[in-house]
């Protein structure tokens, strides 16, 4: 069996979508012929913690872990303790202290606060390479750290084949704004980009646009293998309930917060008492207090808001089956548009119609519509109300495109495998 050394910062019992990708490549990789390797940070800093994922890694997986320091006792230290303990989590809310500590991310810490693991991991992993027979290499980002890790061991061994994943851009995240970067800081995350960029054997990403972004990024070899869904965890089934539940599963900020629709619900419950008695909404993981406000100000809407906390995977699923309506946001900006949120994914292998908003002409909105999986609106769009009722009155439960089967987990690492033996 040959082997790859994949480097990544997620891993369980980290929870979220940082962790799904590459867990459920190295699940499938053994039966394509290939032995992962993971190398993962001991005792990180993540804030969800998803026990269920351990079924999910392979027992030909082996798994290496050492310590890692971060600078997120400091920060508590400086600033005291927030709400996102995690100090690679962007910092919104406009106040000093938060306009210093993303300031501080951003210029200080480049181009993560995992760079002090960087020169330990290439020393350590130099020496396991060699003893292990590894010929292949994978860093994943972000933390984009993981990256440079790679870039080390490819310097001191020319002869590995090195595919660097990027499930969202670096240098032309637009995001990174919220950091007042300096000219000089952004001269620098640019320069460790290129000479990732330029040094892989392989650039791997995640959807059509930002194929074309690394392309323009000084990369000579760009592939795409998007995010998928596992068949293995689902079980769908119909409703046992009559209710018209909108759920929303994950983060949930200014950023993702669609404002017309909350109006559009609140008005259609004023005027159909059906649809008032029916409509619940139902929202789990990291929900920003503003958000929260902006729905509950509507009176009809104060009681429809079920805020779940947050829920494992397992939990997650079983919502899908409870759901009448995924609601699916992406960031109402610039890297929303070749932005492929992971649980589209999932939306399409639970069979429930999609209400989807994020900017236009993005790579969800034409994945939508290639598998005619439900509604894409753009934040600003008013005229919502048809397709809501169109929606609300639906009897047909299921939406299933033949389309859907090309994202499984185990087509999509197929498809790895292949990119794997042409290297």
């Amino acid at each position: 069996m040959k082997k790859v050394l994949i480097i990544t910062y997620y891993w369980p019992p980290a929870g979220g979508s940082g962790v799904q990708r590459w867990l459920k490549f190295s699940k499938y990789l053994p039966e394509n012929g290939w032995k992962p390797y993971i190398f993962t940070p001991d005792s990180p800093s993540f804030e969800i913690k998803d026990e269920d994922l351990f079924k999910d890694i392979h027992i030909e997986t082996e798994v290496w872990k050492t310590p890692i320091w971060e600078p997120y006792t400091l920060k508590e230290k400086l600033f005291g303790k927030s709400e996102s303990s995690n100090a690679g989590i962007i910092q919104y809310k406009s106040s000093t202290k938060n306009k210093i500590m993303n300031w501080v991310r951003g210029n200080v810490f480049i181009p993560d606060p995992k760079v002090f693991w960087v020169k330990p991991s290439i020393k350590l992993l130099n020496k396991k390479i060699k003893e292990e027979g590894i010929t292949h290499i994978v860093s994943t980002g972000p933390p984009h750290s993981m990256h440079l890790i790679a870039l080390g061991l490819k310097k001191q061994n020319p002869d590995l084949k090195w595919v660097a994943d990027f499930r969202d851009p670096w240098s032309e995240l637009d995001l990174l704004n919220e950091f007042h970067l300096t000219k000089k800081s952004k001269q620098k995350y640019r320069k460790l980009e290129k000479e990732v960029l330029q040094n892989a054997d392989v650039t791997l990403t995640v959807s059509e646009t930002w194929v074309e972004s690394f392309k323009r990024l000084f990369s000579n070899n760009v592939k795409l293998i998007t995010n998928g869904f596992d068949v293995d965890d689902f079980e769908v089934r119909e409703r046992e309930n009559d209710k018209f539940i909108i759920g929303h599963f994950g983060l949930l900020n200014h950023l993702r917060n669609p404002k017309n629709l909350w109006k559009t619900l609140h008005d259609l419950c004023d005027e159909n008492p059906d649809f008032n008695m029916k409509l619940e909404i139902r929202l789990s993981g990291n929900i920003d207090t503003e958000v929260l406000q902006n729905i509950t100000q509507y009176f009809h809407l104060k009681n429809k808001v079920k805020v779940l906390g947050y829920l494992s995977h397992k939990e997650v699923l079983r919502e899908y089956n409870e759901s009448s309506v995924l609601l699916l946001l992406l960031f109402n900006s610039e890297s929303g548009i070749g932005n492929y949120p992971g649980k589209i994914f999932e939306y399409f292998a639970a069979k429930r119609p999609i209400l989807g908003f994020g900017p236009k002409e993005s790579d969800t909105q034409k994945l939508m519509e290639k598998t005619e999986s439900g509604n894409y609106h753009y934040y600003e769009d008013v005229n919502l109300r048809e397709n809501i009722i169109s929606l609300f009155e639906n009897k047909e439960e299921f939406v299933a495109s033949d389309e859907i089967n090309n994202f499984t987990r185990k087509k999509l690492t197929k498809q790895l495998s292949v990119l794997l033996n042409k290297m």
